[in-house]
């Protein structure tokens, strides 16, 4: 009879929510702890990773920039020195405008009207 009047005390415990502590509580209790940790500590590393990404998306956008600034330097100088050889050119043919020979259409001699033509 005392175990059967044990075995009824220890369910309705069990089954209770009674603040004693029995070993499988404790465990699960423990269970519990160390799966939140690990969660937190999970969550953690899953934080510093997307921290890690935008500081490296930041580097290459930042690089980029750099690159393309780079470039409209490059062909800047590359247009500013065609338009100094253009502007050198007009100045020599200014100069040289007077040497230009006129010839008019009456001047050429067609290899069908001349007789001397092969």
């Amino acid at each position: 009879m005392s175990k059967l009047r044990v075995d009824i005390i220890w369910k309705h415990r069990i089954n209770s929510d009674s603040s004693i502590l029995t070993p499988l509580s404790i465990i699960t209790h423990n269970e519990k702890e160390n799966n939140n940790e690990k969660e937190v500590e999970e969550d953690l590393l899953i934080i510093d990773d997307f921290s890690n990404k935008e500081k490296e998306k930041e580097k290459e956008n930042k690089k980029e920039k750099e690159e393309e600034e780079d470039l409209e330097k490059e062909f800047n100088n590359y247009l500013q020195g065609w338009s100094e050889m253009l502007e050198e050119e007009t100045y020599e043919f200014e100069d040289n405008e007077d040497e230009i020979v006129h010839i008019t259409v009456d001047d050429i001699l067609y290899p069908t009207i001349d007789s001397n033509a092969k």
